[in-house]
C-alpha cells in the first residue's frame, strides 16, 4: 500500500482557480471538548491554503448525526466527512474493532497515535479498505487517547467491591470488567453522564478530562488511577471518496499537510488537560486513588495477556482476514515509534514533523 511521496517543491498554492468545494463534517463530541477547537483550526487552515477553494462546514456535538449514525451518514451523503467510532457499528467495522482491542497496549498516547495512523494509511490494506468498502470513505486521521480510568459514584477498592457493579464497557474492556466480577453495560461516551446520574451504571471508564468536558466530575466523584489503557478506536477525520477523488492533487496535499498539526494538537491537549483537570477536580473534593492489590493484579495481567492470545482469536471470530499479521505490524510499529520519539524528542512540534515525515508525506495524492 506504500506509495512514493509526491515531490513538493514548497507548499504554495499553484492550481488555477476552480469552483468552491464545501465539505460537511459531523461529530458527536461535546462543545467543551478541545478536539473541536483543533478541528476548527484545521478547517480554517485548509480554507486559507486553498485560497477558499475548499471549505469545511462543521457540525459538532451530534447536531447533525449521532455517534452510531456518522459512518452511514457519511456514506449516504448526509455529511461528507466525520468522526468514526467502530465500536458503535461493530459488524460493519470488524478490523477497526480489532485494532481497538490493542488499546490494552496503549500506555503512551503519543507513540500509539503514530502507530495507528501509519498502520491504517500505509501498512494495512485490510484496515484502509474497510473504510472504502463499507462506507465509501477515505480514512485521514486518528489518535490514541490518554489512559482510561474507572470513574465511580461510590468508592470501589477491591474485588469484593467490584462484584456486581455495572460499568460502561465495550470491546476488550467488557472482558476486563467480567474478570473483575462486574457487569459491562453498553453506553456511548455521550450518554455517560445521564447513565451515571440515573443509576444505569455505577462506574464509567474514560480519560480524566471527561470529568470536565463530559461533566462526569459532578456524578462520579471517585476515580481509580490504575490505567486501563487508552482508546485507539476513534477516527476523528474521514472523507467520502467521491469528495476526496474530486479534489485536485494540490487540494489533497493541503488537507494532508495540516493533518499532523491537527493530530498532534489533539493528543498533546489531551495529555496536558488530564493533568489540569485532575488538579481542578481534586480541589473540588473528588478523590483519586489506586485500587487494592487484588484489582491491580487482575488489570495488569489482563492487559498483558489479552493481546497475546484473546485479541487475535477475537479478531478472527469477527472476520478479520489476517489478525496475526496486523498484530505483528502493530507491535513492530510501536517499537519504531518508541525509537523515533526517543531519538528525536517528544515535544509537540517534533511529533508533528515525525507524522509528516513518516506518514503523511507518503500518502499518494494522485
Amino acid at each position: 500500500m506504500k506509495a512514493a511521496a509526491l515531490v513538493l517543491a514548497g507548499l504554495a498554492w499553484t492550481a488555477p482557480a476552480k469552483a468552491e468545494t464545501t465539505l460537511v463534517y459531523a461529530n458527536y463530541l461535546g462543545l467543551k471538548q478541545p478536539t473541536n477547537a483543533a478541528l476548527t483550526a484545521y478547517f480554517e487552515a485548509v480554507e486559507r491554503d486553498t485560497k477558499g477553494s475548499v471549505k469545511w462546514e462543521a457540525h459538532y456535538a451530534g447536531s447533525l448525526l449521532g455517534p452510531k449514525d456518522i459512518p452511514a451518514g457519511v456514506r449516504d451523503g448526509i455529511a461528507d466527512g466525520g468522526y468514526f467510532v467502530g465500536v458503535y457499528v461493530p459488524s460493519e467495522m470488524p478490523v477497526d474493532n480489532y485494532i481497538g482491542d490493542f488499546s490494552m497496549r496503549n500506555d503512551d498516547a503519543v507513540a500509539m497515535t503514530g502507530v495507528t495512523n501509519e498502520l491504517i494509511l500505509l501498512e494495512c490494506d485490510e484496515c484502509a479498505q474497510e473504510y472504502r468498502r463499507n462506507f465509501n470513505t477515505q480514512f485521514l486521521g486518528t489518535y490514541a487517547t490518554t489512559d482510561y480510568l474507572y470513574q465511580c459514584k461510590e468508592e470501589v477498592h477491591g474485588l469484593a467491591d467490584f462484584k456486581g457493579k455495572r460499568i460502561r464497557g465495550f470491546s476488550a474492556w467488557a472482558d476486563l470488567h467480567k474478570k473483575l466480577g462486574a457487569i459491562p453495560v453498553s453506553v456511548s461516551s455521550s450518554e455517560m453522564y445521564e447513565a451515571l446520574q440515573r443509576g444505569i451504571i455505577d462506574c464509567s471508564m474514560h480519560y480524566i478530562t471527561s470529568q470536565r468536558t463530559r461533566s462526569l466530575g459532578e456524578v462520579a466523584h471517585y476515580i481509580i488511577t490504575n490505567s486501563l489503557g487508552g482508546f485507539m478506536g476513534g477516527s476523528m477525520i474521514n472523507l467520502r471518496t467521491d469528495k476526496w477523488d474530486k479534489l485536485t492533487a494540490d487540494e489533497r496535499t493541503v488537507l494532508l499537510k495540516h493533518l499532523p498539526k491537527l493530530i498532534a494538537t489533539t493528543v498533546f491537549n489531551a495529555v496536558n488537560l488530564d493533568i489540569e483537570v485532575r488538579k481542578e477536580m481534586e480541589a473540588n473534593g473528588n478523590k483519586f486513588y489506586a485500587a487494592d492489590a487484588d484489582v491491580a493484579k487482575v488489570i495488569d495481567d489482563f492487559r498483558h495477556e489479552y493481546v497475546q492470545s484473546a485479541a487475535i482469536e477475537k479478531g478472527r471470530s469477527r472476520g478479520v482476514k489476517n489478525p496475526e499479521a496486523i498484530a505483528k505490524k502493530i507491535l513492530a510499529l510501536r517499537a519504531k515509534w518508541d525509537k523515533l520519539l526517543k531519538e528525536n524528542g517528544r515535544d509537540q512540534a517534533t511529533f508533528e514533523k515525525l507524522l509528516w515525515q513518516e506518514v503523511y508525506s507518503k500518502v499518494p495524492v494522485k
